[in-house]
């Protein structure tokens, strides 16, 4: 009887250990995270104005400044960080169409962290 009690109790205590680590709080950014800052490029003759929502190097979801890009052209949108492998919001004007926007991912497998990654527009 006692054998049995005891592997009754080993085989609660494997099974406790490992619920409680599938529990345990991991870290706020994991390992294979990438961050990327993004560019667009216009292949309009008109001046684009833009700028991005969507999730930074922080986990926020947070709104950017705005840009222009010069007829066929590119601007780098700089001093932001946006996650590869999700999308953001992309939100444009041009003077013939009005404000206009759009999800675009930035793929998490065509880039590298700390990459600058580019995006395109008619």
């Amino acid at each position: 009887m006692r054998t049995v009690r005891r592997k009754v109790v080993m085989a609660m205590l494997a099974v406790a250990a490992t619920v409680g680590g599938l529990a345990a709080p991991g870290t706020a950014s994991a390992a294979g995270d990438k961050f990327v800052t993004l560019r667009v490029c216009s292949g309009s003759t008109e001046t684009v104005k833009f700028f991005f929502v969507g999730e930074n190097q922080y986990g926020d979801w947070i709104g950017s400044q705005f840009w222009e890009i010069a007829p066929k052209g590119c601007t780098t949108a700089g001093g932001y960080w946006w996650k590869a492998g999700q999308s953001v919001e992309f939100h444009h004007r041009k003077p013939s169409t009005g404000w206009r926007w759009e999800p675009r991912l930035i793929s998490y497998n065509d880039t590298r962290d700390n990459a600058v990654y580019d995006l395109w527009i008619g």
